[in-house]
């Protein structure tokens, strides 16, 4: 196979030295410019827009999908889906031969979630759990039954989240093979289960992945109505339209703590405080660290909902303001991952035409090799700056049109003070581990 797949999981993540600006100038210029923006909208936008937008209009019958088209695209993502779990346990147990690492871990993990914020909810459609569970509905009778609460409350979809941050940054052979197909198939088995016990409607509600794709989904321009018809609408008004729950702001809030900490994980003093550590010893400096982070990340949002339930004596704060950690996450996943999709993510054509590493050509890529120069160094790390700047913005947007639909120009205001600061750390936090 000739090509070779450098640091396959380093994520895109780590210093651009070649920027024309050091990373405490980008850190800094970035919070001003929060700063700026949060004062020029508080003095001209007093009434609510985005809920105005969540209409949208018919889309045009060209981009109409039938039966048949998504019936195929469905089985397409089945096969692939079995493709990569048989690949784990009988193609070769590395990162270079095998087509799962690069399938989960880029094509799934970062793929998906940038086209959700694209293309909408396009992952419940292909999604093979989806099928799966559907299925296996049509396939008998469920006995009705109530579901147990801790299915249905919606935190068990917590938990794949969690271990898939846990595998991908902190277990010291989360990228094997072999332990990616055990996981794949415990999950898979998981879920079926309590699919044929209470049926998939309450099992879809432990789909943890499912349910961020779907919270992700709520910024694309392109969405699905009550009557299930195709329309699109200005990016990123849908939020406006989200009920975000308590589990749902844990899941955002559990990802963009395992993105932090992946940023966090390249920097050198990490570096220096994992070196000489293997084996177990380093997976547990690096769950410490996994834990440590996402706790800095979930605690400043919940006290700074605290903080402003008390100024506005309202106490579903943290809910009606999650919707601001969306943009946030997915500026996040473009700064971390843009150049691991569009880099990297070339092997998966690649392995695609020998996926179990027997010298197979099936599609005539398996001597293709991967173009390093199709994005420049430079350019990432524009893109990096950009999309951090950019998705504090809109979630300073989103904040203050919620609270002028929901309270006076002088709550309202005050309302989002403390929501501010928290963006304005991250927004430090995020532009110095993308440029340090």
């Amino acid at each position: 196979m000739a090509f070779i797949i450098n640091s396959l999981f380093a994520h895109g993540v780590g210093g651009r030295n070649d920027l024309p600006i050091s990373e405490w100038t980008a850190a800094w210029g970035g919070a001003i410019a929060l700063l700026l923006s949060f004062a020029a909208i508080g003095l001209l936008w007093h009434q609510p827009k985005f809920p105005k937008l969540l209409e949208g209009n018919l889309t045009p019958k060209l981009v109409k999908t039938g039966h048949i088209i998504t019936a195929t695209v469905q089985a397409v993502a089945l096969v692939l889906f079995f493709v990569v779990l048989t690949a784990c346990f009988i193609g070769p147990n590395n990162t270079v031969g095998n087509i799962a690492p690069t399938t989960v871990f880029i094509i799934f993990w970062v793929g998906v979630a940038i086209s959700s914020a694209i293309f909408g909810p396009f992952w419940k459609t292909v999604s093979p759990w989806e099928t799966l569970g559907k299925l296996l509905d049509k396939s008998h009778t469920v006995v009705t039954r109530p579901a147990p609460k801790w299915l249905t409350s919606g935190w068990a979809a917590l938990i794949p989240i969690t271990i898939f941050h846990w595998l991908e940054l902190a277990y010291h052979d989360g990228s094997s093979p072999r332990v990616l197909g055990w996981s794949i198939l415990a999950y898979t088995v998981f879920l079926l289960v309590a699919a044929w016990r209470w049926g998939w409607d309450e099992a879809r509600k432990a789909e943890g992945f499912g349910i961020l794709f779907q919270l992700i989904a709520a910024i694309s321009p392109i969405f699905r109505d009550e009557d299930n018809r195709l329309k699109v609408r200005l990016p990123f008004v849908g939020i406006s339209a989200l009920n975000m729950s308590g589990p749902s702001i844990a899941i955002v809030l559990a990802a963009l703590g395992g993105t932090a900490f992946d940023g966090v994980s390249r920097t050198g003093w990490w570096l220096d405080l994992a070196v000489g550590k293997s084996g177990g010893g380093l997976t547990v400096v690096n769950t410490l660290g996994l834990v440590w982070v996402s706790l800095i990340i979930g605690v400043a949002y919940h006290q700074a909902s605290r903080i402003g339930s008390r100024l506005t004596s309202d106490q579903n704060f943290a809910r009606i303001f999650g919707g601001s950690l969306i943009p946030i996450l997915i500026g996040y996943d473009v700064a971390h991952y843009f150049s691991l999709l569009i880099l990297e993510g070339q092997a998966f054509k690649i392995l695609l035409s020998d996926p179990y590493g027997q010298g197979w050509n099936i599609f005539g890529t398996a001597d293709h090799a991967i173009n390093w120069t199709v994005v420049s160094a430079t350019a990432v790390g524009w893109v990096q700056i950009g999309s951090i700047v950019c998705g504090h913005l809109l979630g300073v947007m989103f904040a203050h049109d919620r609270s002028v639909e929901l309270w006076s120009k002088q709550i309202a205001l005050r309302s989002q003070y403390p929501m501010l600061l928290v963006m304005v750390i991250y927004t430090v936090m995020g532009l110095v581990l993308m440029t340090g």
